[in-house]
């Protein structure tokens, strides 16, 4: 008597394998968003972090210095330092390293492009706080790349005085450091930002007043942000040509790179950091970038363009 050992293996049909096929693609098409969207969730707490890294210097640098913030930079013929011909800047990134010890915290990991500063040091931040063989800076004593933006009305450029912390009405609602838009002009990369209109006041702009401490500030209204800012994107935002950054240098804030374009992170006078969309920043009975301009050597009101 024989026996067939002979067995039948059955293989997927043509439309099994499509519907199979066609799942995958669908769970694909549902799955990678929430694995994009939980990968940007993480990077902005990281940027956050870093915020708040940030606040932190900047608080224990100005109780170092009898509650003074630093300057956004030395860098002008007015402030110039035995070491330092007004080339190079001697930047905030630097000047609060002794409190946060970490040059990685400039760089938020949401900014596809950090800005780079005007005169990079030859072997990166190795070289940051030396001197040549003259005794005079070579480069920028500052963080090499750089993804977050001074605010002039608290850190001011190198031709204003520096600010007190007890200058502020609240210091809880005074934004210090922002996040840097990443495509700028290149005359606009290095520079801060300010919530005036533009960044220095002029006498010809109508003045509100700031609820808290009474004083005044030309206000930077939401319409305005938006307005312009639909322009800069519909000429291409780092296009030579547009002179909108420096009218409107509130454009420079990146207050729309997390969250689907929602909102930014902020450092905050009093040690603290939050994120928050930019209508927050600039309503009128909370006004973040600060409620007047503070002391300087030129008279309020000169400068203006």
């Amino acid at each position: 008597m024989r026996f067939s050992n002979t067995s039948r293996t059955k293989a997927f049909t043509l439309i099994e394998l499509l519907v199979v096929i066609a799942i995958i693609a669908i769970l694909a098409a549902i799955l990678f968003p929430v694995f994009a969207q939980a990968k940007e969730a993480a990077k902005k707490t990281a940027c956050l972090s870093n915020s708040k890294q940030i606040a932190l210097g900047l608080y224990m640098y100005a109780g170092d210095f009898d509650d003074t913030l630093c300057q956004t930079s030395w860098e002008s013929a007015a402030t110039t330092q035995p070491f330092n011909t007004g080339q190079f800047q001697i930047h905030w990134t630097y000047l609060i390293q002794p409190y946060i010890k970490n040059w990685n915290i400039f760089t938020c990991p949401s900014d596809p492009n950090p800005i780079t500063t005007d005169s990079v040091c030859p072997n990166g931040i190795s070289d940051v706080g030396k001197l040549n063989g003259s005794g005079q800076m070579y480069c920028d004593w500052a963080a090499q790349v750089n993804s977050y933006i001074p605010i002039y009305n608290a850190l001011p450029a190198h031709d204003w005085y520096p600010v007190n912390l007890g200058s502020f009405s609240s210091p809880s609602n005074q934004i210090l450091v922002g996040e840097h838009r990443n495509n700028l002009i290149a005359g606009d990369r290095h520079k801060g930002t300010s919530g005036f209109f533009p960044s220095q006041p002029c006498n010809a702009w109508t003045e509100v007043a700031y609820p808290p401490s009474g004083g005044q500030y030309s206000q930077f209204p939401l319409a305005v942000v938006n307005t312009e800012y639909a322009q800069v994107k519909a000429l291409g935002l780092g296009n030579p040509s547009k002179s909108l950054f420096k009218t409107y240098d509130i454009l420079r804030v990146a207050f729309d790179r997390h969250s689907g374009n929602q909102g930014a992170n902020y450092s905050f006078a009093d040690g603290h950091a939050k994120y928050q969309n930019v209508g927050a920043t600039l309503n009128p009975s909370a006004y973040e970038y600060g409620d007047k301009w503070y002391p300087a050597p030129a008279a309020w009101g000169t400068g203006c363009n």
